[in-house]
Order: C-alpha cells, then structure tokens, then sequence
C-alpha cells in the first residue's frame, strides 16, 4: 500500500475548492463588469453564478474540517492560520451569497476589490499544491516545515501515556518521527529585527503601503465620482386646461464625456418622472424627479447632482367657471369684435338698427374641464321696419338677436369665430319684450337647451 500521510486528503480537498472559487469568481466578475452586454450572456452567467455556490460552500466546509483537524488531530500552526483564512473567505463570500442577485452586480462593479480576493484564493490553492508536493517529498524547500503538519513517512508525534512502561517493538519496521523544526520566524526574531535600521525601514514602507492602500479605497468609494446635472438647461412646457394641464420635457443639456459609450447610453436611458401630470394648475409647483438605473450608475460611479427639480406651472388654458373670472381685457375684445359685427351687419341692412343691450357667459355643466364648452354672448336691441297687419302699413318694431363666440383666457378675436342668431319664444316668434330675452337665451342650442349655467356679465366696456 502507497504511503500517504493525514494532511493529504484535506489539502486536496482544498485545492479544489480554492481553485474553483477563484476560477469562477474571476470569470463572474469579468461578465459582470460588461453591464450593456450582461442580458446577452444570463444563460452563462447563471451557469458560472452556481459554480461559485458550488466554491463558496466548499470553502465553508473545508474551513470546518481544518478547526477539526487543528483541535483532533494536529495542533500545527499552519493549520490554524489556514483555518482562519479560510474563515475569512467563508465569512466574505458567503454573505455575498445571501443576495446572489446584488453580489454578481458588486462583483463586476467594484473589481480592485474583487480582484484582490481572487488573487488571495488563487493563491491560497497554490500554497496547498506547494504544502501537498512538499509534504509528498516531490520538491525539498524547508522554509514552511516549522508550520507544516506531518508528511509522507512520518508520525504525528504524541507524548506517551504517564506511568506507562514503552517496550519497544525492534521486528517493527522503522517509521520516522517528526520532530518539530524550530520556527523560521519568532516572536522575539521578529521583536528585534523591527528595532534594526532595516527593520524600521521596512516596518515604515509597509505601514505607507497599507495607508496608501487604504486612503486609495476611501477616495475611490467615496470621491471618485462622475457628477451628472440630469436638469442642465432643461426646459418644461406646458398643455392643456388649468385643473386638467400636463406638462413636458423640452430639453435637458446634459454635459458629459461622449467618448465615453457606456456613460453615453446610461445618459440617454435618463427619463423623467413628472408629478400630478395631468391633473396639474397655474401657479402649482410641479416637481420632475430623473428615473434611471440605480445598480448601473453604482457601477459606472455616476452621481446625479440632483435627483429631482421643481417647476413653476403656467401658460395653462383658463376655463372660466364664472362670469366673475372673465378677463376684462379679453371680454374687452370680444365686446369690440361683436360690435363690430353689429356695425357690417347695420351696414347691409339700412332698415334695422342695433345698440347693445347685455352680454351674458354661458358655461356648460360637465365635469371633464377638458370638453366644456362655454360662451361668451352678447345680446343686442335692434329695431327694424315691419308691416302691422292691424294698420296695414310699416311700422317700427323692436327685436332682439345676439352674437356669440367660444371664450376661454386664449380667446382670440382673430381666429374665434362670431355666430350671430335672434331670439324667438316658444310661439317661435321674435322676443320683443326685454322681460323674455334671459328665459329665450337659456332655450338656445348654445345653452345646451337649459342645461347650462346663464350669467350676466357686468364688466364695463369703453
């Protein structure tokens, strides 16, 4: 039978897990980092994500074999240094495994530190195919046998039993006993070569390492950042009725590097979130609030210098609710633009002669705001030549008709048209008398046939 030694197996064991480990943490986190081509390869990354389930419960295992081994079988310094490690790497990668989805990201977004672990694992299963190889008597550097636990051809040494006679057996082959090598490195070795000149010189480049080291980490956590203004120059316009307005998005010139493909393609996923878009009214302060990937901009160390901005709404279209809101200077324009009408009107027809009598504001009960249509009318006393079949001969009678127009704070006399119709009773004859003129107003088609709200206007005219 082929001579082997305790240590063996759980070295190789080991080895393994080490291997595996660094293999495809190393692979993950090369695919990771590739955020715009990460969707292309899932099926592969998902494959190499269970591999490096795979190393990380391996590593947690052998990592309990080796306390095991130190407290059953060989208390050797190595062995309890190679435990702890181990207990880091466990410690580390399997909180990282509590959410798989967030480590694979973390993996290719922070890769110094990624790579660091690697290299450590890659070299921990190194040292163990050194330890297997020594330990087999393959290679013969005794720099590690002090920490070493006992290879090939040699016993683990134990104290014998107290008050207990050895015989020794001499028709027993020879087996060689390990004995301890002193220890390369003491503590007192160590204590005096740190007070040496070279020690000190040494002590003071690793102590500028480590803060080299560590003030590179906090700097690139937390300053090595590329600040984005997602609302340089952006301007916001606005659509729509006052109560029911939506606003828009018109530009936003964001400065950054366009050499840069994947900073450009995270910058022009940028949307906006508007607020109460859609129900939004003059004078409100809308807030739009940039959506974009939280998880890339983390690894592409991108900060937007505001995450949100608020606008001051207006320009909204007013729908008067009331003959009280109407704008004096638009009911103004609209007088004049009736007037006139009456005046061309007058103009063709030398019998007839019209004086403004009341304007009245039209609004239609509905609730959409949206699909209201409201009037602005004005009515006019006209009296005319007519033939009384009493006296049989013309007379002067009087009548009244009106001029109405669609009203609104965008009323514009140029475009807005101006229908012209008179009044008529139920009888279907002209209203003469003043006392009918509101009650014959409220039957028009333009009064939704008394559906809708009637109000007089008393906003004086020059």
């Amino acid at each position: 039978m082929k001579k082997t030694y305790s240590f063996k197996s759980l070295c190789l064991l080991i080895l393994i897990f080490d291997l595996i480990l660094s293999i495809s943490l190393w692979r993950i986190a090369t695919m990771a980092s590739d955020v715009f081509s990460l969707m292309g390869s899932l099926s592969s990354l998902i494959n190499w994500a269970i591999f490096l389930m795979v190393g990380v419960l391996g590593v947690i295992v052998v990592t309990v074999l080796l306390y095991l081994y130190y407290l059953k079988t060989e208390k050797v310094q190595g062995i309890l240094w190679d435990a702890i490690l181990h207990t880091v790497f466990s410690v580390f990668f399997g909180f990282q495994m509590i959410d798989l989805g967030d480590s694979l990201q973390g993996l290719g977004g922070n890769q110094t530190f990624t790579t660091i672990m690697g290299i450590l694992v890659f070299a921990s299963a190194l040292l163990h195919l050194f330890i297997m190889l020594r330990l087999d008597q393959v290679i013969h550097v005794t720099v590690l046998d002090a920490y070493l636990p006992a290879g090939k051809g040699q016993t683990i040494q134990s104290p014998p039993p107290v008050h207990q006679t050895v015989t020794e057996d001499t028709t027993a082959p020879t087996q060689e006993v390990k004995t301890p090598a002193e220890p390369v490195i003491t503590k007192e070795k160590a204590i005096a070569f740190l007070k040496t000149k070279n020690g000190k010189m040494i002590l003071g480049a690793v102590i500028v390492v480590v803060l080299a080291f560590v003030g590179y980490k906090i700097w690139d956590t937390f300053f090595n950042k590329t600040v984005i203004d997602a609302f340089a120059n952006m301007t916001v316009s606005y659509d729509g009725y006052d109560g029911a307005g939506e606003a828009y998005v018109d530009e936003s010139d964001i400065d950054y590097d366009m050499t840069n493909a994947q900073l450009a393609q995270f910058v022009g996923d940028i949307s906006f979130d508007i607020e109460n878009n859609g129900e939004l009214s003059n004078g409100d302060k809308v807030t739009v609030t940039a959506v974009y990937s939280k998880e890339t901009a983390k690894q592409l160390k991108v900060v937007l210098k505001e995450e949100s901005k608020q606008f001051d709404v207006s320009g909204l279209i007013v729908k008067y609710q009331s003959a009280s809101e109407i704008d004096k200077t638009l009911y103004q324009k609209a007088y004049d633009a009736a007037l006139q009408e009456s005046t061309n009107s007058s103009y063709y027809d030398t019998d007839s002669k019209r004086t403004f009598y009341k304007s009245y504001y039209i609004k239609e009960n509905t609730e959409n705001i949206e699909y209201q249509r409201n009037y602005l009318v004005f009515v006019f006393k006209e009296t005319y030549q007519g033939y009384d079949y009493s006296t049989h001969q013309d007379v002067e009678k009087t009548r009244y008709m009106y001029y109405y127009t669609n009203f609104d704070s965008s009323y514009d006399s140029d475009d807005e048209y101006m229908g012209e119709s008179r009044l008529y009773n139920d009888s279907f004859d002209y209203v003469e008398n003043e006392v009918d003129v509101l009650t014959s107003l409220k039957k028009q088609s333009i009064a939704d046939y008394g559906n809708s709200k009637v109000e007089e206007v008393t906003i004086p005219v020059s």
